[in-house]
């Protein structure tokens, strides 16, 4: 069952946390996000057919990469190149949505545009998480103006690198929700002094710092990591050093995680 109200319960979360609450409980609630949309064997990352396949795994919030095409359109890819991911050759900026939709993005799959996933996700109750890659050809009003128009501005949580980023979102609308994928541990106070609703530390920062997590959440703002390919007992390693949300590659393994956590 998708967890409507985490996310939302989660963002709100501006009270300085109490020492109890440093530590999440065996039964406290963890954001399960699938990152590039999960990887799973048959179903290539940031495609509508991962994105499906992770929310049947009990995904609450699909991470998508936003890149911008030559003409102007917004594909989802993380690679600044198509060389990895598809049969193609080149970097993203430099093909047309026509030339991108064009390759074939594994098992037959396209790349999708922002728009495709806007109206996929649509009625389902699950969030999307924007990795804002730093190009110059991703047009951020461009964004804003998809967003608004399918009604999904509480439905999307903006991730910028850095703090101008955040500031130019922020001013296209103040509303959108937003998760600094900050690029140092050192930059938690500026992210947060502008207004950053989430903080994303990766799992090194925190092993080499147990003190980062409180030290986020005393600023009122939850903490969520990328653990990528980690496997189960480093997930669980993580909630248990208070993090209270995690982007993983495998949906399956992180589900089983969090329904025995529930039992």
């Amino acid at each position: 069952m998708i967890r409507t109200t985490l996310i939302v319960a989660l963002l709100m979360l501006r009270a300085t946390p109490s020492s109890a609450q440093t530590t999440p409980s065996k039964t406290a609630e963890v954001a399960f996000v699938a990152h590039r949309g999960g990887i799973v064997p048959g179903y290539p990352e940031n495609t509508l057919a991962a994105f499906r396949e992770a929310i049947r795994h009990g995904a609450e919030v699909i991470e998508i990469d936003l890149r911008g095409t030559s003409d102007g359109a917004i594909v989802i890819m993380h690679d600044e190149t198509v060389d990895r991911t598809t049969n193609g050759k080149g970097a993203v900026t430099s093909h047309t949505l026509a030339e991108l939709k064009a390759l074939d993005a594994g098992a037959g799959q396209r790349i999708p545009t922002y728009e495709d996933v806007l109206q996929f996700v649509a009625g389902t109750g699950v969030k999307l998480l924007l990795d804002i890659k730093p190009s110059p050809s991703l047009d951020k009003p461009q964004v804003v103006r998809l967003t608004e128009k399918y009604n999904a501005v509480q439905n999307v949580i903006v991730g910028p690198r850095s703090v101008d980023d955040l500031r130019a979102f922020k001013a296209l609308n103040p509303n959108l929700r937003t998760l600094g994928f900050i690029p140092r541990a050192e930059d938690i106070e500026p992210f947060v002094n502008a207004g950053i609703d989430i903080i994303r530390l990766w799992p090194e920062w925190i092993y080499a710092n147990p003190a980062l997590v409180p030290k986020v959440r005393s600023l009122g703002r939850p903490v969520w990591t990328t653990a990528g390919e980690a496997p189960r007992d480093e997930l669980q390693k993580l909630i248990t050093l208070g993090v209270d949300g995690i982007l993983s590659d495998f949906p399956a393994v992180m589900n089983a995680l969090l329904i025995d956590r529930r039992k």
